[in-house]
């Protein structure tokens, strides 16, 4: 390349210099957009396939799992409430009987059914409690009241 330039006259190598930065800066003042490609082979189309099979896989098991703890703990607690029914209930009562038939079989209405037929014997049972309680404690009161009207009558006479 030296003996070419120093062929030319002053003016040429000039423009030929000028010329060369002028290209120069061109090139650097477009932006170099690269394009990135991924070079994915079958085997990593494989692995994504099974991963995402997987990902289902494991989101279906876990889902399911779920909903069966929920209707196992729904269950014990139903069974739980007709035992203690059926230890308070004589065997031949028609409730007994009707909840035998229905939550034992699953039968979605019978067993709610039975939730609100426990709840309102448990509420009877509470309320029962209740006014056995406050008719003790008027008992006393009574027996007190009767006392203290006696030890009056005493000191009267």
């Amino acid at each position: 390349m030296q003996p070419e330039l120093a062929s030319k006259d002053n003016r040429g190598l000039v423009n030929e210099i000028h010329k060369l930065k002028q290209d120069f800066l061109e090139q650097l003042s477009i932006p170099q957009h690269r394009k990135v490609t991924h070079d994915l082979t079958t085997n990593t189309w494989w692995l994504v396939g099974i991963g995402t099979i997987l990902f289902f896989c494991m989101f279906l098991l876990t889902s399911k799992i779920y909903d069966q703890a929920k209707e196992i703990d729904r269950l014990e607690l139903s069974d739980w409430k007709y035992r203690a029914l059926r230890a308070t209930l004589p065997s031949n009562n028609v409730n007994v009987i009707w909840l035998e038939r229905n939550v034992w079989a699953g039968n979605e209405d019978g067993i709610r059914h039975c939730q609100q037929f426990v709840i309102n014997y448990e509420d009877s049972v509470h309320r029962r409690y209740e006014m056995m309680q406050d008719a003790a404690m008027r008992d006393s009161i009574g027996h007190l009241m009767i006392r203290q009207s006696q030890d009056i009558r005493k000191r009267l006479k």
